[in-house]
């Protein structure tokens, strides 16, 4: 048994790096009406906000091409609606409800636990992965101010990860996976603004790496 020490910057750092699949206009590069971001242009990538290798556009649309090349630009927004149109990429419920859909009631919101059910995995990887996208909703719903609740959000987060390292056989496949599921979870201001407090509220704190099975049913 071992502790874990949090740090809200570290563990927001990766996922700041990677969120133009759904950050789609907002929470890491400010409103959604500014900030420039690098798109691939291959057909076969996500966009990135990092890296250079792609057409920079303008994350709230409009801005056009260099005046005499008779071409725009498509905006972040088009770029992303066309890949979400193609298949490349889930669509994503981006209302201001900050829990978003749950028909089931089972805590994943409803475009997450679709885009996990499409995935080529078997059922007990998918039940980890589901795991992972609860626990992590959870973090969008605490209230910041409430440590006792704060630490059970965190012991959550450490038993679905502990779920996945016993369901995939490397675990790297598992965080990869985990990853999307967590910028899909924080896809809009509001729910990237919330996911931000509760990282700082968590910053420094510790918790205990489970032992044994930590799977949920």
């Amino acid at each position: 048994m071992r502790t874990i020490q949090f740090s809200g910057r570290l563990r927001l750092g990766a996922w700041c790096g990677s969120l133009a699949l759904a950050l789609s206009m907002s929470a890491c590069g400010g409103s959604g009406g500014g900030g420039s971001v690098a798109v691939p242009v291959n057909g076969g990538g996500t966009p990135s906000a990092q890296g250079t290798a792609g057409t920079a556009v303008t994350g709230g649309g409009g801005a056009g091409a260099p005046s005499g090349t008779g071409t725009s630009t498509p905006t972040l927004r088009d770029q992303i609606a066309a890949l979400e149109q193609s298949g490349a990429y889930p669509k994503l419920d981006r209302s201001t409800d900050i829990a978003g859909p749950d028909a089931n009631n089972n805590g994943v919101r409803d475009d997450i636990e679709a885009w996990i059910n499409t995935q080529p995995l078997s059922d007990s990887q998918k039940r980890a992965l589901l795991q992972k996208a609860r626990s992590l909703q959870r973090t969008l719903l605490v209230t910041p101010d409430d440590q006792t609740v704060l630490q059970s959000v965190d012991d959550g987060l450490a038993a679905s990860s502990h779920c996945g390292a016993l369901q995939f056989a490397e675990y790297a496949d598992f965080s990869k996976l985990a990853g999307k599921v967590e910028a899909m979870t924080a896809n809009t201001r509001q729910r990237a603004e919330r996911y931000m407090q509760y990282n700082k509220a968590r910053s420094g704190s510790s918790t205990t790496s489970p032992n044994g099975n930590t799977c949920e049913p």
